[in-house]
């Protein structure tokens, strides 16, 4: 009952993807302006509307935001070891980070959490998938945008510059400041929010489309066991020092960072020309391989 349930959460993804898959296949279509009109307003409206109207408890938020600083670090820390022993050149790593750092706690996460551990557990996910949108939208544009040849003041403006930053940060200010939103700006960014997670989708298909998979399995291998093992295992790790055991902020939090790879990064990748294809192609496995990972997971719980 549980995996079934799961499924029929999932597959409106493999559906969206599929769309895009065929459009992709049989029309000429230049993925470029549609990854621009993400970026720069439906995942902006997204971020901001989440943000304001989640029902954040700033108790609960220190130890969320620590956990998840704590386990992206440890994983950056993890991605530059094997950097190093493999001999992985800079644009290989910071697509790797791209692939697997970046968990789709959103419309992936967020349903599942719902089903598995209701209102409760959705208050504390919420929080997570604020943090997360933060970081994707600071640490994923410094790992999109880290050429050899940009300077790090150029990646620093660039991200206080993209509008997913500044939307969260503002929607941040408003929610901590008690600030209310007027309904018609609520409304309006509501609307444009709820285009981000189908436009986003139908993208990725059209981008896999032109994908040669097999001259990148290696790469979608090793970001595959990244993102759904090491990544969980280190969640993991760090939730048993910070919450009792079977605690439900541990439970929710350990199946946030067990989804796939966020969608968003292929955005990134697309933006700023950092292997869209292998970004694309890691995020379309992981995903497919959570199938049986997400409901293991939670029948372990």
């Amino acid at each position: 009952m549980v995996v079934a349930e799961i499924i029929n959460i999932i597959l409106p993804v493999f559906i969206l993807l599929g769309i895009g898959f065929f459009v992709g296949k049989f029309m000429t279509i230049n993925s470029k302006p549609v990854s621009d009109l993400c970026i720069y307003v439906f995942s902006p409206a997204l971020f901001f509307h989440s943000v304001t109207t989640s029902s954040l408890n700033l108790g609960d938020l220190g130890r969320i935001v620590l956990f998840a600083l704590l386990l992206f670090a440890c994983f950056a820390l993890l991605v530059k070891l094997l950097g190093v022993i493999l001999k992985w050149n800079l644009p290989y790593e910071n697509t790797m980070m791209l692939a697997s750092a970046f968990p789709n706690t959103g419309n992936y996460g967020l349903p599942i959490i719902l089903f598995a551990f209701g209102d409760e557990g959705m208050a504390i996910a919420i929080i997570y998938v604020v943090m997360q949108s933060l970081l994707m939208n600071s640490a994923g544009i410094f790992y999109a945008s880290n050429h050899a040849d940009v300077s790090k003041k150029a990646i620093v403006l660039t991200i206080i510059r993209m509008p997913g930053f500044i939307a969260i940060t503002i929607g941040l200010i408003l929610k901590i400041a008690g600030i209310a939103v007027p309904e018609a700006i609520g409304n309006a960014t509501g609307l444009l929010g709820q285009a981000a997670v189908p436009v986003l989708l139908t993208l990725l298909g059209i981008t896999l489309a032109s994908i040669q998979i097999k001259t990148v399995l290696k790469f979608i291998g090793t970001a595959a066991i990244l993102k759904l093992v090491a990544f969980p295992a280190i969640a993991f790790v760090l939730l048993a020092w910070l919450y009792p055991a079977g605690s439900l902020e541990s439970k929710v939090l350990l199946i946030s960072a067990a989804t796939p790879a966020a969608a968003t990064t292929t955005l990134l990748a697309i933006k700023f020309d950092m292997n869209p294809d292998m970004v694309s192609s890691a995020m379309f496995v992981s995903t497919l391989a959570s199938i049986i990972t997400i409901p293991l997971l939670l029948l372990v719980l």
